[in-house]
């Protein structure tokens, strides 16, 4: 990553980041705070609502409870006994009763129906002019209603049904309470009847709507009351009543011990739901207000947050391309300028303008890159002198070397008086003393394969055909060059180590040239006594030593090896550690030399 993109990730690691993560940290804070402080009003107003409603309904059950033992309830369901079906004076007997019952409605302006069984099925009712839907049902058909045993079960003690409940009794509309009671004589503590009593909804309703704002727009806040199946019975906003409140809220806030609040889903929007246990019937009070109009003030915050965010992003930029970017251009400049003197362009130079420090930059790396550069070139020229006196080195060491060895065989040629082998050896012997004695280094492939089968006649006159040799070069290898002196002191090492106590002319020399694409390859081998383990070693040690480190001639001493080592060495220096010789070679098995060299042609001489 370059240098000012990483300026301004950092600037907004350390300074953008940590601002956005306060104000996150904030906010969450704030969230908690409000959602705490939300919920301690919401119970304030729940139970103040709840204490209305609580009140409402225990005054009813006291309206009731006079009603019960009053002589309007007493006295019909006595006498009701005596009323015959057929007769004309029951009807008018239960007409007059009925008139007398109307004066339970007025007693309380919620009451909206009342109906009276007596225990033999006579029925006897009293309304208000109001809409309802409320039919009562015939006795027979109520004592097989669930609800008739368990107001049974209670002995008096009110039972209350809340508005969408048991419909098929109730009715539908409009909402409202329903009372059954068992009625017993005061007296005698008989079974007289059953006493059904429907209240109007409206004072509670009007309670619900106590602490909401009926003008504000958008309301989104409402109080429901829940059975303990979750029924939604009446809803300050009647749009819920008659369904269930699990299909707007996970969870069901009816099974709250006494009170409960979180911040939860309900109808696909986020509120906070609270509910408080009326303590009766297991009905619930629940309150839930929209968590956007509660929290109006922090989302101003959130704006705030964002506003304050966005600007130190633009002062980011601002100050990236303004101040941070000529200094990193500055920098970068310099650091491509490096790549491109690593590259070994020394001829690179920074222009910089200005006073600061960067100007100083790109003076210091245009003096650090001429310095180099004229290191360079001292290391160079010395490094050329120094292969250039190894390799004269070394074309010394095998030239007495070779002359030696060429002469004494000569001469034992001249003991023997052997004129015409004596004048063919000094013939080869010219050869190879205008071939080693040639002013260049490297000669023509063909040269050095005449210099060495040179060698190899001379040779075999001195040892009297110990040895034969097998040439296998095609014409096509004679024109790419090669280090002069390359092939013959390898063929010596055959000749004077590998047929040491051979039999007459079973050893056999084959020298093979293979052109491969890129390289030469010539394979030198012979079928003599082979290299042991540790001379094999030594050799491949001193190939692994640095050229500075490396033992000379005068340290080895005249053994054997030594002609290998120096060609391996004059190869290295000349054609680089990628070229040179390599040795497979065991005791008893022969000697196989593989010598590389570069596929260059070379120029005629």
């Amino acid at each position: 990553m370059n240098l000012r993109p990483k300026l301004m990730l950092a600037f907004i690691l350390l300074v953008v980041f940590p601002m956005i993560g306060l104000g996150i940290v904030s906010f969450l804070n704030t969230e908690s705070v409000l959602e705490k402080k939300y919920s301690e009003q919401t119970e304030i107003s729940l139970k103040a609502v709840g204490g209305n409603i609580k009140y409402f309904f225990k005054e009813l059950d006291q309206l009731s409870d006079g009603n019960l033992t009053s002589s309007e309830v007493q006295d019909t369901l006595n006498y009701s006994k005596y009323y015959s079906s057929d007769d004309a004076s029951t009807l008018i007997a239960i007409n007059q009763s009925e008139k007398e019952m109307k004066r339970i409605l007025f007693q309380h302006p919620a009451v909206s129906y009342v109906v009276l069984y007596a225990m033999d099925g006579t029925m006897f009712r009293t309304f208000r002019n109001d809409p309802t839907t409320f039919r009562p049902i015939a006795f027979e058909a109520l004592k097989v209603q669930p609800l008739y045993n368990e107001t049974i079960q209670l002995g008096g003690r009110p039972k209350w049904i809340g508005p969408y409940e048991h419909q098929e009794l109730t009715g539908v509309e409009p909402p409202l309470f329903t009372q059954l009671r068992l009625v017993k004589d005061y007296e005698t503590l008989d079974d007289l009847g059953l006493m059904i009593t429907q209240y109007k909804t409206e004072e509670v309703y009007s309670m619900l709507n106590t602490f909401l704002n009926p003008k504000a727009e958008g309301q989104t806040s409402r109080y429901v009351i829940v059975n303990t199946e979750g029924l939604v019975m009446l809803d300050s906003g009647k749009h819920f009543e008659g369904t269930n409140i699990a299909d707007y809220s996970s969870e069901l806030p009816q099974k709250t011990v006494d009170y409960s609040s979180s911040r939860l889903r309900f109808d696909g929007e986020d509120s906070l739901v609270s509910s408080y246990n009326l303590g009766f019937n297991g009905w619930v009070l629940v309150s839930v207000k929209s968590w956007d109009s509660l929290t109006n003030e922090n989302e101003r915050f959130v704006q705030w947050i964002g506003m304050i965010t966005i600007f130190c992003i633009l002062s980011a930029i601002l100050f990236n391309i303004f101040f941070v970017n000529r200094v990193a251009k500055s920098i970068i400049k310099v650091v491509r300028k490096m790549r491109l003197v690593e590259q070994g362009l020394l001829d690179i130079r920074v222009n910089a303008q200005g006073k600061d420090e960067t100007v100083l930059l790109a003076n210091s790396f245009n003096s650090m890159v001429e310095r180099i550069g004229e290191l360079l070139t001292e290391v160079r020229t010395e490094q050329e002198r120094k292969q250039h006196a190894e390799m004269m080195l070394m074309q010394a060491q095998i030239k007495p070397h070779f002359l030696f060895n060429t002469l004494e065989s000569i001469n034992a040629l001249a003991a023997q008086n052997e004129g015409g082998k004596i004048m063919m050896m000094v013939r080869r012997l010219s050869n190879l003393l205008r071939t080693s004695m040639h002013h260049t280094e490297e000669i023509f492939l063909g040269q050095e394969i005449e210099h060495v089968r040179s060698y190899l006649e001379i040779q075999k006159y001195r040892f009297e055909d110990l040895f034969t040799y097998e040439l296998n070069v095609s014409e096509e290898a004679f024109d790419y060059s090669i280090l002069k002196l390359t092939l013959q002191p390898l063929v010596e090492n055959s000749i004077q180590h590998g047929f040491e106590g051979l039999e007459d002319g079973n050893g056999v020399i084959k020298i093979e040239v293979i052109v491969e694409v890129y390289q030469i390859v010539i394979m030198v081998s012979d079928n003599g006594h082979g290299m042991n383990e540790q001379t094999l070693k030594k050799f491949a040690e001193r190939e692994q030593q640095p050229s500075g480190k490396r033992r000379n001639a005068a340290e080895l001493g005249e053994r054997r090896g030594l002609g290998l080592r120096n060609v391996a060495d004059r190869l290295r220096i000349h054609y680089g550690p990628s070229y040179g010789l390599r040795i497979c070679s065991a005791e008893g098995y022969g000697t196989v030399i593989r010598c590389t060299i570069p596929k260059n042609r070379g120029e005629r001489l």
